[in-house]
């Protein structure tokens, strides 16, 4: 295990590159960390006079960096070991709260506290988004394509749903009441949606439609939510603990590796590293 320190505020978001040997962390301090795994040490920190960053992704070929602030939407191209922005979006009406890249192309969607989902192609400057889509779940705080193609799932403080690339009606869709999540992610086969909500997870088949909860605990709350490609996942809660959970939905491990709530979790492409980070500023990097 190491802990990356450097953030001075909460840390909201955490991405690892396509070849899982950098990780970028996204904070409350208006800053993106870059960390280098190998060498165990910072790479880079960006700062662009943000005042909070929420969410932090990379494109599939690790060239592209998207950024969501209290302001705009942020795509950042690397130069060597520089990262400059190259495109700004304001379209958002407040906070940008969620972004993802599709792994099948260089689609980006954002999602924000006004309630709406957009795409864009970022490889393209335009100055508005290719589709949105207002899915009535209040703020999204979570956004994840599926692995094997271009529907999107979407988390808000009120229920998650789940759209195709092109139809205007969710094909999952659930109202929750106490669904104030931090993420949402699929499983490594792509058959369900993982979703942190309350005092439990969240499973819902995409094939049947039905959910079920896996985990209640009494007094915590989950807040993040990361899935592994062998089929195990993720999650963390409000009192500093991380759980690791089998491919049959059993809690095969705990760790306490933070003074505060879990904010952020996430998996590299390898599925042997894991990382955490939260409340108390550090990024917690560990042996999956």
């Amino acid at each position: 295990m190491m802990v990356l320190t450097g953030h001075t505020e909460p840390v909201n978001r955490l991405a690892f590159s396509p070849d899982g040997g950098m990780l970028a962390s996204a904070g409350d301090d208006g800053c993106i960390w870059l960390w280098d795994l190998y060498a165990q040490t910072s790479l880079a920190r960006i700062s662009w006079g943000a005042k909070w960053v929420f969410t932090v992704a990379f494109s599939p070929d690790g060239q592209i960096l998207a950024a969501g602030t209290e302001s705009s939407l942020l795509l950042l191209h690397a130069e060597g070991q520089d990262w400059k922005p190259f495109h700004q979006s304001r379209e958002h009406q407040g906070w940008v709260t969620a972004v993802a890249f599709s792994s099948q192309e260089q689609l980006v969607a954002s999602g924000g506290a006004d309630g709406t989902v957009k795409f864009w192609d970022s490889a393209q400057r335009r100055k508005h988004a290719l589709r949105t889509i207002t899915g009535n779940l209040g703020l999204v705080r979570g956004v994840a394509f599926s692995p094997g193609g271009p529907a999107i799932a979407v988390g808000g403080t009120s229920g998650i749903g789940m759209w195709t690339a092109t139809e205007e009606e969710p094909i999952v869709f659930h109202h929750l009441g106490d669904a104030d999540l931090r993420g949402v992610a699929f499983t490594a086969d792509g058959s369900a949606l993982l979703a942190p909500v309350g005092r439990g997870l969240l499973a819902a088949d995409l094939e049947t439609g039905q959910t079920r909860s896996l985990c209640r605990s009494p007094g915590k709350f989950t807040r993040s939510v990361a899935a592994a490609p062998d089929g195990r996942f993720l999650s963390g809660r409000d009192d500093g603990v991380v759980q690791v959970w089998d491919e049959a939905g059993a809690i095969a491990c705990s760790y306490q590796w933070h003074d505060g709530a879990v904010n952020a979790l996430a998996v590299s492409p390898t599925g042997t590293i894991a990382a955490s980070a939260g409340d108390d500023f550090d990024v917690v990097v560990w042996d999956l």
